[in-house]
């Protein structure tokens, strides 16, 4: 058989699949399966930008918050110019929007660091052997 019939245009996969088997019996040499590898070793995975960290996140939302309530408190309290009034008003929105921003990268950096420890830890337990090793549950 010659290769050339497994690049025509003019056969189907089936007739493709045949002729592959038929070169494969004569040749003694299997194709595998892709799809069929063999276990892979435990590679290490990519370093997954997981967001701002917890410090960072809380430093935003204090400052914000410090800058929300000064800038409202001098507001209120009505004894600057109308201009300065008014700046300080779009500071405390501004710095409103920064404190919302801060509470919600908070959250989610607490969530990625409470899912880094869960990842690491079932690492750890389905790297153990013998009698520590993890149980399989019972179905």
């Amino acid at each position: 058989m010659s290769l050339i019939l497994l690049a025509s245009d003019g056969g189907t996969e089936h007739d493709a699949h045949f002729y592959v088997t038929h070169l494969e019996l004569q040749t003694g040499n299997l194709m595998t399966d892709p799809s069929a590898t063999a276990e892979q070793p435990h590679e290490a995975l990519p370093h997954v930008d997981r967001g701002m960290s917890i410090g960072i996140a809380a430093v935003i939302t204090v400052v914000s918050t410090v800058l929300v309530a000064g800038s409202t408190y001098a507001v209120v309290k009505g004894t600057l110019s109308a201009g300065m009034t008014r700046l300080l008003a779009v500071v405390a929105l501004l710095a409103l929007v920064a404190a919302s921003y801060g509470l919600i990268e908070l959250a989610l950096a607490v969530i990625a660091t409470t899912t880094e420890r869960r990842r690491k830890a079932r690492e750890i337990t389905e790297r153990r052997k013998g009698d520590r090793a993890r149980k399989p549950t019972p179905h």
